[in-house]
C-alpha cells in the first residue's frame, strides 16, 4: 500500500520538494521525541507542565500581535515574480515585526504583573525575564507565513529543523552534566529553548539578505493587502489559533498545579506528525493551487490514505513507547494520545484544503471559517476543561477538529461552484 501511494505520488509536481520536507519533518520526530523525553526527566512532570504553560502564553501573545501582517506580506509574495521585491517584502515585514513585538512585550508584561494564576504558580518572575525573548516567537510565525509563499521550502525545512536538533544538543549537556548541579531547571531549560531558536533566526533572516529599498513602498502594498486579505486571516486566527493556545492556559486556571498542561502538550507533541503528511504536501503546492480551480483528486487520495495509515500506526506503538521512554508518571498521556490523534489527522486534512483557499485569496471565506471552528473550540473548551482538565481539553479539540473539516469542506465546494467567495 504505501509503496504504491509513492510511487504515484512521484508523478505530481513538486514530488521532490513533499520528499524533502517530509524527510525533515520525519527527521525531526525522533529529534523532538529525544528532547521531550530528555526535558521531562529533567524537569519532573511539575516543572515540564509549568515549562509548557510558559511557551503556550509566548505563542498565544504571538497568534495576537500579528494582526494580519504575515498573512499580508505571504499574499504579496504569492504574487511577486521579482526576487529583488522579493527581498524588499522581507525586509518591510521585519520592520514590521520590530513594531509589533514592542506592543506585545508591552501586553505581556502587564498581563503578567496582573494576572493571579502566574502569581500562584510562582512564575511571574520568570515570565519578566523571558518577554525580550518574544520577537522570536513572532519570527516563527514570520518564517512559516512567507516561505511557502515565495516557495523558499529548502529554509522552510531548515527553521523547522534546526532550532530543534540545537535544543536536543543543549538539554542533553545539561543533562548528563549538569544534572546534580543546583540551577533552576526550568529557567535553564526555557533559556536554552529560545537562545538556540534566536542564533539559528538570526542567520537565516542574514542569509535572505533583506532590503530596505523602497521600504515605504512596500510598507504601503502590505498595508493594502492587509486590508484586502491578512486582517481577514488574522480576525480568523484570533478564533482558531488564539482559541486553541488558550487551552494549555486554561488547564492551569483550573488546576492545582501545570501537570495537565504538561500531559496536554505531549499528547499534542505525539500526534504533530499526523498533520506533517497533508501540512507538507499542501506546503509544496500553495503557489500552484494560486492557479487552479480546484483540488486534484489524486492528490487529495493519497494525502488521505498516507495520512490514516499514519494514525494507525500511532495508536499501535504509543502504550509502550511511552511506557518504556517517560515511565508511569506520564501514564496519562496514552489516553490523551488516542484522542487527540485522530483529532489532529482531520485537522491536517482540514488544513490542506485551508491552504487551496488561501492560495486563492479566500480571506474572507477563511476568516469566516475559522470563527465557526473557534468559537466551537472556546465554547468546548469552557464546558469540558473544567470538569474534565487535560481530558475534556482533548475531546474539545477532537469535536472541534470535525466541526472544522465539515466548515472548510461547505467553504470550498461553495468556491469551486462560484469561483469566489461572496
Amino acid at each position: 500500500m504505501f509503496n504504491r501511494l509513492f510511487h504515484q505520488y512521484k508523478s505530481i509536481p513538486h514530488a521532490k520538494q513533499v520528499l524533502g520536507l517530509f524527510s525533515v519533518n520525519i527527521i525531526g520526530i525522533p529529534i523532538a521525541i529525544i528532547t521531550s523525553v530528555v526535558v521531562t526527566r529533567y524537569l519532573g512532570s511539575k516543572d515540564y507542565g509549568n515549562y509548557q504553560f510558559i511557551i503556550s502564553l509566548f505563542n498565544l501573545a504571538a497568534s495576537l500581535f500579528t494582526f494580519g501582517f504575515f498573512q499580508a506580506g505571504n499574499r504579496a509574495l504569492v504574487l511577486n515574480n521579482d526576487s529583488q521585491i522579493a527581498k524588499e517584502y522581507y525586509g518591510a515585514e521585519v520592520a514590521i515585526t520590530s513594531a509589533l513585538f514592542i506592543v506585545m512585550s508591552i501586553s505581556l508584561a502587564l498581563y503578567a504583573f496582573f494576572d493571579p494564576n502566574i502569581q500562584e504558580k510562582g512564575l511571574r518572575t520568570l515570565v519578566f525575564f523571558l518577554i525580550p525573548f518574544g520577537w522570536i516567537f513572532l519570527l516563527t510565525t514570520y518564517f512559516e507565513a512567507l516561505f511557502q509563499a515565495d516557495n523558499r521550502i529548502r529554509m522552510l525545512a531548515q527553521i523547522r529543523l534546526y532550532p530543534k536538533g540545537g535544543l536536543l544538543i543543549a538539554a542533553a549537556l545539561i543533562y548528563f552534566i549538569f544534572m546534580d548541579k543546583n540551577f533552576n531547571r526550568l529557567s535553564v531549560i526555557l533559556t536554552l529553548n529560545l537562545t538556540t531558536q534566536a542564533i539559528i533566526y538570526m542567520l537565516v533572516l542574514y542569509r535572505l539578505h533583506l532590503s530596505f529599498r523602497n521600504i515605504k513602498i512596500r510598507l504601503i502594498e502590505i498595508w493594502n493587502f492587509n486590508k484586502s486579505f491578512g486582517f481577514h486571516i488574522y480576525v480568523g486566527g484570533l478564533f482558531t489559533f488564539g482559541f486553541f493556545g488558550l487551552t494549555g492556559i486554561l488547564i492551569s486556571y483550573f488546576g492545582l498545579d501545570n501537570r495537565g498542561v504538561g500531559f496536554y502538550a505531549l499528547a499534542v507533541s505525539m500526534s504533530a506528525p499526523l498533520s506533517f503528511i497533508p501540512n507538507t504536501i499542501a506546503t509544496t503546492h500553495y503557489k500552484d493551487f494560486s492557479v487552479r480551480k480546484r483540488i486534484p483528486t489524486k492528490l487529495s487520495l493519497i494525502t488521505l490514505g498516507i495520512s490514516f495509515a499514519a494514525l494507525i500506526g500511532l495508536w499501535i506503538v504509543i502504550g509502550p513507547f511511552v511506557h518504556f521512554f517517560y515511565g508511569k508518571e506520564y501514564a496519562t498521556v496514552i489516553g490523551l494520545t488516542f484522542i487527540v490523534s485522530f483529532g489532529r489527522t482531520v485537522h491536517g486534512l482540514s488544513d490542506y484544503i485551508n491552504r487551496f483557499l488561501g492560495a486563492n485569496g479566500q480571506g474572507k471565506a477563511l476568516r469566516n471559517n475559522a470563527i465557526i471552528v473557534g468559537c466551537s473550540m472556546l465554547i468546548l473548551s469552557l464546558l469540558f476543561i473544567p470538569k474534565w482538565g487535560e481530558y475534556g481539553a482533548a475531546y474539545a479539540r477532537l469535536i472541534t477538529s470535525v466541526v472544522y473539516f465539515v466548515s472548510i469542506i461547505f467553504f470550498y465546494i461553495r468556491f469551486i461552484k462560484k469561483g469566489t467567495y461572496i
